[in-house]
C-alpha cells in the first residue's frame, strides 16, 4: 500500500491511502482500447501549453504511404491486444489526430483507407473513427469529414481569432444538427477566463457535452475566484481536489475523456479528480499497454500512449518504430499472455484512468473483469 499525501491547501485534509485505482465500471462508458494514430504534427493554433510533443509547424506533412504502413501495424497490434479481451470489451476507438489531422492534405483518403482495412478485422472486434480536432475546419471539409467519421472530440481555445471561434461554434451546430456523436474539451485558460466560461454557459443551454479541461503545465495555476466559477461545472468533490497554490497537474488530475474513477477497488464510489504524490505511479503494476497503442507518423515511433513513455522492460522510449512494430507485435502474438507495466515515470497524464495498483495480484484480479 503506498501512501499518497494530497497538499494541504486542496481542502482534501486527510491522509489518502490509495492502493488501486480503476475506471468506473458502466455500460454506457466500457474501457475499450485506444489507437491513437498522429497524421500530421502541423497545426493552424499555437496554443501556448501546448509543446512540441504536440505540434510542430516545421515538419512536413507524412508521406501517404507511410501513413497507410502505420495504419496497417495499428490494426496488427490492436487485433494482438483483443485476443485476450472478453467479447464484451472487444471495442477499439481510434483517434486521429495531430497537430490538427484536419491539414494533412489527403485526410479524407486516410479515412477512407481506415475503414476498408478494417474490414478484415471486423468479425473479431468492433471499431469507432473518431476525429479529435480544434474543429476550425471550413464548413465544407467538416461536412465531408462528418459523412466518414463516427464521432468527434473537439476542443475550444479562448486564445483563437474570433473568426476560428465562430467556425468552432458553426461546426458544433452542425454536429448537432445531425447529430453526430462528440464531446467538447473547454481549454481553461486563466488570462482568458471569461470566454472560457461564457462558452461552457453556451454549451450548457444547448445541451452540449462539454466540460472544463484545467490545463497541464506552468500555465495551469487558478486562483480563489477562478475555483468559485468552476463550481457550475465540476462537483465539490472534484474542486476540493484543486489547490490556488500551485499547478493543478501537481496535485491531481482525471481522464483525458471525463471518465469517473474508483479507488481501492471500491466500485460504488468514484470521483473525476484522482489525487498524486510527487512521485506519481512510479513502481505501480499498470495495465496502460493493454488499453492503448499511440503511433505518430511525423516521428515513425510507437509508445504505449501519448504521455506514457513506460516499456515492458521497465525503461521508458518508445517501444518500436514503423520498421520494427511489425516484429515487435508478431512478439506478443506468440506469447500466452499479454505482460503489464510496471510504472518508470513520475507524471501519469494520458493513461490515468488505465488500471493500476501497487499490488501485481490486485491488477490482475481487476484485468479478470476484461481480459479471458
Amino acid at each position: 500500500m503506498q501512501d499518497i499525501y494530497v497538499d494541504e491547501h486542496t481542502g482534501v485534509n486527510i491522509l489518502m491511502s490509495i492502493h488501486t485505482l480503476e475506471p468506473a465500471y458502466h455500460p454506457a462508458n466500457k474501457m475499450g482500447f485506444m489507437i491513437d494514430w498522429i497524421l500530421t504534427m502541423k497545426c493552424n493554433y499555437d496554443c501556448a501549453y501546448c509543446t512540441i510533443t504536440g505540434h510542430d509547424n516545421s515538419t512536413n506533412h507524412p508521406k501517404f504511404e507511410r501513413c497507410l504502413q502505420m495504419l496497417d501495424q495499428l490494426y496488427a497490434y490492436t487485433d494482438v491486444m483483443m485476443e485476450q479481451k472478453k467479447p464484451a470489451f472487444k471495442d477499439a476507438i481510434m483517434s486521429i489526430a495531430g497537430g490538427e489531422a484536419v491539414y494533412h492534405p489527403r485526410i479524407v483518403d486516410l479515412i477512407k483507407e481506415a475503414t476498408q482495412r478494417y474490414e478484415q478485422y471486423s468479425d473479431r472486434w468492433r471499431l469507432t473513427k473518431r476525429m479529435t480536432t480544434n474543429g476550425t475546419a471550413s464548413t465544407k471539409n467538416w461536412k465531408v469529414l462528418c459523412d466518414y467519421l463516427d464521432g468527434f472530440t473537439m476542443s475550444y481555445h479562448s486564445t483563437g481569432p474570433e473568426k476560428l471561434k465562430q467556425q468552432f461554434r458553426t461546426n458544433l451546430e452542425h454536429l448537432a444538427k445531425i447529430k453526430k456523436e462528440h464531446d467538447i474539451i473547454v481549454c481553461m485558460y486563466p488570462m482568458y477566463w471569461q470566454d472560457c466560461l461564457d462558452f461552457l454557459q453556451y454549451c450548457k443551454e444547448n445541451k452540449f457535452n462539454a466540460r472544463p479541461k484545467l490545463l497541464d503545465g506552468p500555465l495551469g495555476i487558478y486562483n480563489e475566484q477562478q475555483k468559485q466559477d468552476l463550481s457550475a461545472f465540476l462537483t465539490d468533490e472534484d474542486l476540493a481536489t484543486i489547490s490556488t497554490e500551485s499547478r493543478v497537474d501537481e496535485q491531481s488530475r482525471g481522464c483525458c475523456g471525463g471518465r469517473k474513477m474508483c479507488m481501492n477497488r471500491n466500485t460504488k464510489e468514484y470521483q473525476t479528480m484522482v489525487p498524486r504524490g510527487k512521485d506519481g505511479f512510479l513502481g505501480w503494476h499498470c495495465s496502460a499497454n493493454q488499453f492503448f497503442i499511440h503511433g505518430n507518423n511525423s516521428t515513425e515511433q510507437y509508445f504505449t500512449n501519448k504521455d506514457c513513455r513506460t516499456k515492458l522492460d521497465g525503461t521508458t522510449g518508445a517501444i518500436a518504430n514503423i520498421d520494427t512494430m511489425s516484429e515487435y507485435t508478431e512478439q506478443l502474438r506468440s506469447k500466452k499472455e499479454i505482460p503489464m507495466l510496471v510504472c518508470a515515470q513520475t507524471k501519469c497524464v494520458c493513461g490515468t484512468c488505465a488500471p493500476k495498483s501497487t499490488s501485481k495480484e490486485s491488477l490482475a484480479s481487476i484485468m479478470s473483469i476484461y481480459n479471458r
